[in-house]
């Protein structure tokens, strides 16, 4: 698989990846190394398809967190459909349980079978 820089699904990934356990850091102090293990984007996109709550305990709307970060890219960005796309993906992963209480993605053990 190719990751391209216009992959959205990619984008939306790495925002509930790596700019969120940043954020978390910054603000608790949790190292990287702390953090358990994410989904593999593969498994992510796959969990995407399907359309199936994996976790009802996270079922919610957006965080207000990824909402603002959002909101601030469109204002500076020249793609702003690619930004509404990556906003589209992540709206999804919240209503699908797939982020946790700490705006992260779920911990690949985090799913109910």
């Amino acid at each position: 698989m190719r990751i391209s820089p216009d992959n959205t699904q990619f984008a939306a990934y790495s925002r509930l990846t790596v700019s969120a356990h940043l954020r978390n850091q910054l603000k608790d102090g949790t190292s990287m190394r702390e953090q358990q293990e994410n989904l593999s984007f593969s498994k992510f996109q796959e969990l995407l398809e399907e359309e199936k709550v994996v976790n009802q305990k996270n079922v919610r709307e957006m965080s207000n967190f990824h909402r603002n970060a959002l909101e601030t890219q469109m204002n500076y960005t020249d793609n702003l459909k690619r930004t509404q796309e990556v906003k589209g993906i992540m709206e999804k992963a919240f209503a699908l349980g797939l982020v946790d209480e700490d705006n992260t993605l779920i911990n690949k053990f985090d799913q109910k079978a």
